[in-house]
């Protein structure tokens, strides 16, 4: 029989630790580059540039992908010459049984069937694509922290998707974390439109309706990124790397055409919300040769832009390992998590103009509950009252463990009666033949 190795909590506390590091710093930098200017230009017009940075930041975990490729087969190729020259050496020894029955998680895993093509992840980049360029409009119409917090709307849709499409249960105290997250969520857009702040949120309102877009788009990525994990054998350096990949050749051919299309004719508002505007007033969707040409003019814009580049990768490749390890939904809880840690930032620094934020107390309320709901979800916190800890995965794992223990238990009563019987029988048998011959 399988081995299966316990949960280990430990590895969950580490990565949940490292995506909400990574997170944070990763919106952060996306919040500096977009307060940044080059030429004496705003680099936040350049809503298309930040998001192309992002497919190439996913896109470096290619060449990790490669390298544990060439060292895997390496290995494997070492290996099968030892056994070779094992079965030379000593032919009387057979592969025994024992291995097999030893067979672990990890095991298991290997036989999961390769993924039929890498083109495949660019079903997820497409996902990707529409809710990162979405976001990154978002982004310059709210606050960084409201920014984050709203984002956490998408357990709502990575919960609804997983239930429908992956058939995962949904416990009564998951219930309660998502419902608090979303109650606390609700708080903060409140607070967003009530103290709506120019300098530093252009227009909450439409920054709200533009991340509950964006949403949708997400939590489908987050799902079917799932998917792909659970039915098929998937390294996370080579679903992140080839996402990026697929979507940095997407944006590349975007960013070609969208050099060329003119945004003069357009409405003031549609013209500065969506293109770049630059020092003589032309406009054109997205100017990249003029990105590049500010990052060159500020050599502190180009280390930001690499930076948040790096954070990305990291980012994505703890994601997806998180994702490996719980579930997707998992995934969505956390991130909204980092929220807390990027709020205190700005609060507490201003790295460049604009990017200062101020205290209300609607918005703490609002962190107060999207944490609790997020310890509750992820059984940080387990609450004891109304049943709720009834479905955690360790209560869970012991009732598994107590049905194991009595079905052993009966496994063994039922054995040792029927020894038993069997013996009675033996012993009655040869009496009943010496009465036989003492009549005879």
């Amino acid at each position: 029989m399988a081995k299966k190795k316990p949960f280990n909590k430990c590895l969950l506390y580490i990565f949940i630790g490292l995506m909400i590091l990574t997170g944070s710093i990763n919106t952060i930098f996306n919040k500096i580059l977009q307060k940044m200017r080059g030429k004496e230009i705003l680099f936040e017009q350049h809503h298309w540039i930040i998001t192309f940075g992002m497919f190439i930041g996913e896109m470096v975990s290619v060449f990790f992908y490669a390298y544990i490729v060439i060292k895997k087969k390496k290995n494997a190729n070492e290996q099968k010459k030892k056994e070779e020259e094992t079965k030379k050496n000593e032919e009387e020894l057979v592969s025994k049984p024992e291995p097999l029955e030893e067979e672990d998680d990890e095991e298991k895993e290997s036989k999961l069937p390769p993924v039929p093509t890498n083109l495949i992840f660019a079903i997820t980049a497409s996902c990707d694509l529409m809710a990162t360029t979405i976001n990154t409009f978002g982004l310059t119409y709210l606050t960084t922290s409201m920014f984050q917090m709203m984002r956490g709307l998408e357990l709502f849709f990575v919960c609804l998707w997983s239930r429908v499409f992956l058939k995962n249960p949904i416990y009564r105290h998951a219930f309660l974390g998502v419902g608090s997250l979303i109650f606390g969520l609700s708080i903060v857009g409140l607070n967003a439109i009530l103290y709506d702040d120019k300098k530093v949120a252009k227009n909450p309102t439409v920054g709200i309706i533009l991340l509950c877009t964006s949403q949708f788009f997400s939590s489908t990525e987050y799902v079917i990124q799932e998917k792909f994990i659970k039915y098929y054998d998937v390294h996370p350096f080579q679903l992140v790397g080839f996402e990026g990949t697929w979507g940095a050749i997407m944006y590349a051919i975007l960013l070609t055409i969208f050099q060329f299309v003119s945004c003069d004719d357009w409405n003031d508002s549609l013209r500065n919300g969506i293109c770049f505007v630059d020092d003589e007033d032309n406009s054109y969707i997205e100017d990249t040769k003029f990105a590049f040409e500010q990052m060159m003019d500020n050599i502190g814009l180009l280390i930001v832009y690499l930076c948040y580049i790096i954070s990305i990768a990291l980012y994505n490749v703890v994601g997806i390992m998180l994702t490996k390890l719980v579930s997707s939904t998992a995934r969505a809880v956390v991130d909204t998590v980092r929220t807390v840690f990027i709020w205190l930032f700005f609060l507490c620094f201003e790295p460049v103009d604009g990017t200062k934020e101020t205290f209300h107390i609607l918005q703490l309320v609002g962190f107060g509950f999207v944490v609790f709901g997020t310890l509750v979800y992820n059984e940080i916190l387990v609450l004891k009252f109304c049943n709720l800890d009834y479905y955690t995965r360790d209560n869970i794992a012991l009732r598994a463990q107590k049905d194991e223990k009595d079905k052993q238990e009966e496994d063994r009563l039922y054995n040792s009666i029927d020894s038993r019987n069997t013996e009675g029988a033996d012993q009655n048998k040869p009496e009943t033949n010496k009465i036989d011959n003492k009549e005879g």
